[in-house]
């Protein structure tokens, strides 16, 4: 049995609905992704700043850049940087966490482009440029300065023989900026 109430409001919901469609016909178009949140439960474990530091940059550019991962893991790899399945999981290096925050978001943004386009293709990195238009930088920092970043110890600790002054980083003390990367331009 139908209740008039509930009736009238799907009828309303229906109604807003196409008339959304007709004004921002974008929002409708085949092939967008729809956004959802992502799966952050590789994530979230309390007591683990890496692994909330990386949960807050996924969260922010996938919300910005309008996709959805389906899972977040963080590795300990010495080539990789991060990786996109076609299944939509996202793998992050933990090293990367020592890197400056704008080689960090050139990653993240990197690899979230990859839900949009699963080649490095010129339109691969036309949406790169989009979000991070200095990403030609942050690779060639992440080129010059990344072994430095895969000699820390596993921990996270620093190895003595790991120079900052040499290119390195030294460990983010403070909260990172929400906008690392520029905005569109």
């Amino acid at each position: 049995m139908e209740r008039p109430e509930a009736l009238a409001l799907v009828r309303d919901v229906r109604d807003f609905l196409s008339g959304l469609r007709c004004e921002l016909p974008e929002l409708f178009a085949p092939g967008i992704d729809r956004v959802k949140p992502p799966v952050e439960t590789e994530l979230l474990h309390r007591g683990d700043p890496v692994r909330e530091l990386f949960a807050a940059r996924v969260r922010h550019w996938s919300g910005i850049m309008g996709v959805a991962p389906r899972r977040v893991f963080l590795k300990n790899q010495r080539t990789l940087w991060g990786s996109c399945s076609a299944r939509g999981n996202l793998n992050f290096n933990r090293a990367l966490a020592e890197a400056p925050p704008e080689v960090m978001d050139y990653v993240v943004i990197h690899e979230l482009a990859h839900l949009r386009e699963m080649n490095h293709s010129s339109r691969f990195w036309n949406i790169v440029g989009q979000w991070c238009p200095e990403h030609k930088q942050r690779r060639r920092w992440l080129r010059r300065n990344g072994v430095l970043l895969t000699r820390r110890g596993a921990g996270g600790a620093v190895m003595p023989d790991f120079p900052a002054e040499a290119g390195g980083c030294r460990p983010r003390t403070e909260p990172l900026q929400p906008e690392a990367c520029p905005p569109p331009r």
